[in-house]
């Protein structure tokens, strides 16, 4: 649980919600003085992936509810949601308010609804830890025209409704627009979601022929807070795999070629890294046989409902034991997909591997004299 909390705690905004004093306010005297305040979003955001290629920084977010927090110097929190019209200007103005310490913004948590009005760290912190990672799974929105968010018109893919969470502790001072003092917090949006980006598998030495059923992904967690995850084994996989954005039949469009599109899954960060399982069918060469056995030595065998396990990672040659939030794993889209061979596939997913020693004893040579016979 401490490697939990400590993954959770490498997002400065979580170290706030996770904070030792996590009842509201510590009794520090607040500034005096009056402000006008300003909270503002971002309108692009450079470091997310979808499905078609996208140029970096032109990706923007869907937004469909905001809500922020001013905490003073003492620790005292307040939340306000942002009104449609507030969300539509990417900004919330405050008049004459004392100004804050430090600015926390929460976008897109879904069917988790935060609470506003003065809220302690610990009654907003089990709030915002319930967020499911369905909700950073959702399917295509698509708007005819404009809506009353500002949102524009078109295709909004999963990855641009996740959960963006952002802080701020310095403001700018702007220009006056009634004799009182305006100062504005813009505030930088990040996710707390790793996204895999998945590409297809092709056939190597041993195999004439290989093609996905399916794609799933396996071993992540359910919510923010990391207290329950899906890890279905071998024994445990189900007849119907669930849930369905963990799924995707095969899709043609993923060639993993030049701008080939990709399965693609967004699971929270964090230690448990996630499995990628595909269904597969082929045909395995003769002389050549599937981890199970499946193969002729004279002819090549048909095969169908096999599935290999990906079960481990390695970026920049080491192998991975942990993912990290706002970052895109990319895997099988170049070079036309990972290259598999027969003893990779598997009669089931998730395949428990065993360590196999084998004892030999060397016998001891005998001795026979034998007469000639001529």
């Amino acid at each position: 649980m401490k490697k939990i909390l400590k993954t959770l705690c490498a997002l400065s905004v979580v170290v706030v919600l996770a904070a030792c004093n996590e009842e509201a306010g510590s009794g520090a005297p607040a500034p005096a003085a009056k402000t006008n305040f300003a909270v503002s979003l971002p309108g692009v955001l450079e470091t997310y992936g979808v499905e078609d290629p996208q140029a970096a920084g032109q990706i923007a977010p869907y937004y469909n509810d905001v809500t922020v927090y001013l905490v003073d110097a003492g620790g005292n929190m307040v939340g306000h949601a942002w009104s449609d019209d507030e969300i539509s200007s990417r900004q919330k103005r405050f008049e004459q308010i004392v100004e804050p310490s430090k600015v926390l913004v929460f976008v897109n948590t879904g069917s988790v609804s935060l609470p506003t009005g003065a809220v302690s760290y610990t009654t907003l912190r089990t709030a915002y830890l319930s967020v499911a990672i369905s909700g950073q799974n959702q399917a295509v929105k698509t708007l005819a025209a404009e809506d009353a968010k500002g949102n524009a018109a078109g295709d909004y893919l999963s990855v641009q409704q996740v959960t963006l969470v952002g802080e701020q502790t310095s403001f700018t001072t702007e220009t006056s627009d009634d004799g009182h003092t305006l100062k504005k917090a813009a505030v930088e949006l990040s996710s707390l979601v790793s996204r895999f980006e998945v590409g297809t598998v092709k056939a190597g030495t041993g195999l004439d022929a290989l093609t996905v059923e399916a794609v799933y992904v396996n071993n992540f967690y359910n919510e923010l807070g990391m207290t329950t995850a899906q890890q279905f084994s071998e024994v445990s996989w189900p007849a119907t795999f669930t849930p369905a954005w963990a799924t995707d039949a095969y899709n043609a469009a993923v060639t993993s070629g030049t701008d080939t599109k990709a399965y693609a899954y967004q699971v929270y960060a964090g230690d448990l890294v996630p499995h990628i399982v595909y269904k597969v069918d082929g045909t395995v060469s003769a002389g050549y046989k599937l981890a199970d056995g499946t193969g002729d030595a004279d002819n090549p065998t048909p095969f169908t409902g096999k599935y290999i396990s990906v079960t481990g990672f390695r970026e920049s040659g080491s192998l991975i034991s942990q993912i990290d939030a706002h970052k895109i794993y990319k895997l099988g889209l170049e070079s036309g997909g990972i290259v598999i061979t027969p003893e990779k596939i598997t009669d089931k997913p998730e395949k428990t591997k065993t360590d196999l020693i084998v004892a030999i004893t060397v016998a001891d040579w005998s001795i026979s004299n034998l007469i000639p016979e001529i």
